[in-house]
């Protein structure tokens, strides 16, 4: 979640274009997919219908202010899908293309759609308490009135969940800090919050404690109640990288609260990178094995030396 600012360029759609292109359109399943191209619409105004439900961030943004005192719940609904400028909904769509392709092939679509409507409801609902509690704590209205936007606060929701049932180990903030995998959220919510200094650190508090009612509190249990999720599997999933024009293989293999693949403990950045790494790997190692085999076809199109000699015996015995 961002408080509002200025809208920027096309960069961030250039590269969000980029990204999902190296993934391959077909690989991302359908409810993710449908959630980040909504998304982009809704940035970009596409569609004239939309207009009348986005027409600007002020009248989308949430604040304890308007839903509480003011009653206007549709910003429940609305502002975690509208975004400040172009690289917010970069950053964004990116990380909701990797934690909903793992998390959508665990829980399958269906439940994951259901996790996304509870998640965008529960984190809207936890900042407005958070919200009113620290503007009683702090004798500080500005905590009631300040307005967020976007899906970060979600976003934080599914960290806590990938990081979950994923096997601990080190992840890396940022892509170079390590720290361990049951701190990775909380690090991750102190550094972008000096990083960003426009980042609602509420909003992204109340995505991480929706996530830990989930995987420690009541929460899963209730929604298990309403609609369960799709039973164990074994997916085969298909990368893209920009590196390479050939597709790379991973097996992942999902089993009810364990998650493993090629990289077991790693962050998305770390399995991204291996990745990789091992799809340049593999096509060096099969440039080898292809000159390797080019060399002995060549040098069996002439005759050893000594197998002339022995012709020549031959022929004349």
């Amino acid at each position: 979640m961002w408080v509002h600012r200025r809208r920027g360029g096309p960069l961030g759609l250039l590269l969000l274009g980029g990204q999902i292109m190296n993934v391959g359109v077909y690989n991302i399943p359908p409810v993710t997919l449908t959630l980040i191209a909504a998304q982009v619409v809704i940035y970009i105004k596409l569609i004239e219908h939309v207009l009348q439900y986005f027409p600007s961030a002020n009248a989308v943004c949430i604040s304890t202010y308007l839903l509480y005192y003011h009653s206007q719940w549709k910003r429940l609904f609305l502002s975690p899908f509208y975004h400040a400028d172009d690289m917010h909904l970069y950053f964004n769509m990116v990380s909701l293309l990797w934690k909903g392709m793992m998390l959508e092939k665990m829980f399958r679509s269906t439940y994951f759609a259901f996790l996304v409507a509870v998640f965008t409801v529960a984190t809207g609902m936890v900042y407005v308490i958070l919200s009113m509690l620290m503007d009683g704590l702090m004798d500080d209205h500005r905590y009631s009135t300040s307005c967020a936007i976007g899906f970060s606060g979600v976003l934080f929701a599914m960290k806590v969940l990938t990081t979950h049932y994923t096997p601990s180990g080190l992840h890396y903030a940022f892509g170079f800090i390590p720290v361990p995998s049951r701190w990775i959220y909380w690090v991750e919510l102190i550094l972008i919050s000096m990083v960003y200094p426009n980042a609602s650190f509420i909003g992204h508090l109340s995505g991480i404690l929706v996530g830990l009612l989930y995987v420690h509190g009541p929460l899963k249990l209730m929604m298990d109640s309403i609609l369960l999720p799709g039973p164990s599997r074994t997916q085969t999933t298909t990368y893209y990288y920009r590196q390479q024009y050939t597709p790379r293989t991973i097996n992942v293999s999902f089993n009810n609260a364990q998650h493993s693949s090629d990289g077991q403990g790693m962050s998305e950045d770390e399995q991204i990178a291996r990745a990789t790494e091992n799809s340049l790997r593999d096509t060096g190692q099969t440039s080898q094995s292809q000159t390797s085999q080019s060399r002995t076809s060549q040098s069996g199109l002439y005759p050893d030396l000594e197998e002339l000699r022995q012709r020549r015996l031959n022929r004349y015995n």
